[in-house]
């Protein structure tokens, strides 16, 4: 009977996406806060950090990493939402200027490349294919 009590309350921990990650504040020397779930100490799961900088960023982590979907504000006011693996931008994403430039499409280790849409402040658009922010086609 008590395996069958465990096993259930596993296949209920596993359904409902609880983990053994906690939800604290970590304060850093630098300034940073995080706020969100933690796991050996470092963010794991969902959460946000906030950078003595002025950057903020909230959404997945994985092992102090930005990791999975989420959202970046820089100081400047850029924004990134989209697709990370590993603290890089990769994936489908969107990235706002705050000069007015707005790009949507895919990254691959920070850059746009892949298919996407850049559309300039001034109007001009440039929709198809990038290589490492070069525009191919």
């Amino acid at each position: 009977m008590k395996h069958i009590l465990s096993f259930t309350l596993f296949l209920f921990l596993a359904k409902f996406g609880l983990s053994q990650n906690t939800v604290d504040t970590l304060y850093y020397e630098s300034g940073d806060i995080y706020i969100g779930q933690v796991e050996n100490a470092m963010p794991n799961g969902k959460g946000k950090m906030t950078w003595g900088y002025g950057a903020s960023y909230e959404g997945e982590w994985k092992n102090a990493y930005q990791h999975g979907k989420g959202k970046m504000i820089w100081p400047s006011g850029d924004t990134y939402s989209g697709e990370w693996i590993y603290g890089v931008q990769n994936g489908k994403g969107l990235m706002d200027w705050s000069n007015g430039d707005h790009y949507e499409g895919t990254f691959k280790n920070g850059l746009l490349d892949g298919k996407g849409t850049l559309k300039f402040a001034n109007g001009v658009v440039k929709k198809g294919k990038w290589k490492e922010n070069n525009f191919v086609q």
